[in-house]
């Protein structure tokens, strides 16, 4: 961490590297699941469902695949 940062960079920083550890242990326990689709996932535990519908809408398709 840089001299930089502001306390709020820094706690987002620390919550984030936590965020990773607690994504890899479950991928220890699952290796079936990516660490990286864990880590997202936790993320958007952080976020309200309005948060969720809007982020998944705008990533949306008109066509299927």
């Amino acid at each position: 961490m840089t001299a930089s940062m502001d306390e709020r960079e820094r706690a987002w920083l620390e919550a984030d590297e936590r965020r990773w550890q607690r994504a890899h242990a479950l991928a220890a326990l699952h290796p079936e699941h990516d660490v990286s689709g864990l880590y997202h996932t936790l993320r958007n535990f952080e976020r309200t469902p309005a948060e969720r519908l809007a982020r998944g809408l705008a990533h949306g398709r008109l066509r299927p695949r």
